[in-house]
């Protein structure tokens, strides 16, 4: 798995990237640096309200956008299932729950044989490779 540096410090990253380093900007970052999973906006909203009373949610979805569109944060979304966000620390894929909806991540392994036996158009250049694995988790298994 090919290794990014560790999140740097919020406020750091935001100029980096061209974004003014915004008291809300550096909590979502923040939040999502430490995060362990893959938060929704609405769960991001609701996580910061404790601390920026008057943060609307319409601000949270704005700061994301920005965050994507700079690569700080990917967003991750399947179907019509709510979006979720991360910072992508390493590359991987995602698996998703069907039952609860809890996401994994999972390492790129599958990579070199996709590569490797695609019958791409000559002269095509693979850029990105999306993988998506669908299932039911241990504690969903058994539920139907």
């Amino acid at each position: 798995m090919t290794r990014r540096s560790p999140p740097g410090d919020p406020a750091e990253e935001l100029a980096r990237h061209g974004l003014r380093a915004t008291r809300q900007r550096i909590a979502v970052l923040r939040l999502l640096q430490a995060a362990r999973g893959h938060p929704t906006a609405p769960e991001i909203h609701r996580k910061l309200l404790r601390q920026y009373a008057t943060l609307s949610q319409k601000t949270v979805y704005e700061i994301l956008d920005a965050l994507v569109d700079t690569g700080l944060v990917t967003r991750v979304s399947h179907g019509g299932a709510a979006a979720r966000f991360e910072v992508e620390r390493e590359r991987h894929y995602h698996a998703e729950c069907r039952v609860c909806g809890r996401l994994y991540d999972v390492a790129p392994s599958a990579d070199g044989p996709i590569r490797g036996r695609s019958s791409l158009p000559e002269g095509f250049v693979v850029e990105d490779i999306q993988v998506r694995i669908e299932g039911r988790c241990l504690q969903c298994r058994d539920e139907i």
